[in-house]
């Protein structure tokens, strides 16, 4: 029994799209960070490692709310978009 609601309780959790980011979201965090560099495959790779890890981390609500939160501020400096930046730009190069 117990095995039993691990499995539903897994399939309703990686089949719920609460825990992602919608496409319109996903792109605007891929075109911020891939307009503003050269058009290389370096910089494709390291985008869309940066925005895979936001779309892992937060939903549609919650990167709103981290906005918000983070609004005004040189995003660049916070924590977590720096550990991001490194985790990526190790993965990529």
């Amino acid at each position: 029994m117990k095995k039993v609601f691990i499995l539903i309780f897994a399939s309703f959790f990686l089949a719920n799209p609460l825990f992602a980011l919608s496409n319109d979201f996903w792109n605007a965090i891929f075109n911020g960070c891939y307009s503003g560099s050269d058009k290389t495959q370096f910089w494709k790779s390291y985008c869309t490692c940066y925005t895979d890890k936001f779309d892992a981390k937060y939903n549609n609500e919650q990167i709103i709310i981290f906005l918000e939160a983070t609004e005004g501020t040189d995003l660049s400096k916070h924590p977590l978009v720096k550990k991001f930046s490194k985790e990526c730009f190790d993965k990529v190069s």
